[in-house]
């Protein structure tokens, strides 16, 4: 919604912009604990040319160690979003993936 302002350069109380919605796809990714995981998590974002906007990498330790790495990312569309799941999913060493949206609008 956009408003037209008066010459005065007063802008009305009612007036407000609104910015167009940003989409951040989510990962939630559970994987082996090895060496160099964490490289091949993060390298199908990477081959996109994208930067990731936030990540979270944890070891659990037990019987059977895992690292649980989420992530998250702005600019993939929701065949890019796919496109990624999928090539995490068959990453050897990654034994689950998890992905959602994340909207977020904002007015000012």
């Amino acid at each position: 919604m956009l408003t037209m302002l008066r010459a005065e350069g007063r802008v009305p109380q009612s007036a407000t912009r609104v910015f167009p919605t940003v989409q951040t796809a989510c990962f939630s990714v559970t994987a082996d604990a090895d060496p160099g995981m964490l490289s091949r998590v993060l390298g199908p974002v990477a081959k996109r040319g994208l930067v990731i906007d936030r990540v979270n990498a944890l070891r659990e330790e037990g019987a059977d160690p895992v690292l649980l790495i989420d992530m998250q990312v702005s600019g993939l569309d929701d065949q890019g979003r796919d496109i990624v799941a999928a090539v995490l999913s068959q990453t050897v060493g990654v034994r689950s993936v998890l992905v959602c949206d994340k909207h977020a609008g904002r007015a000012a």
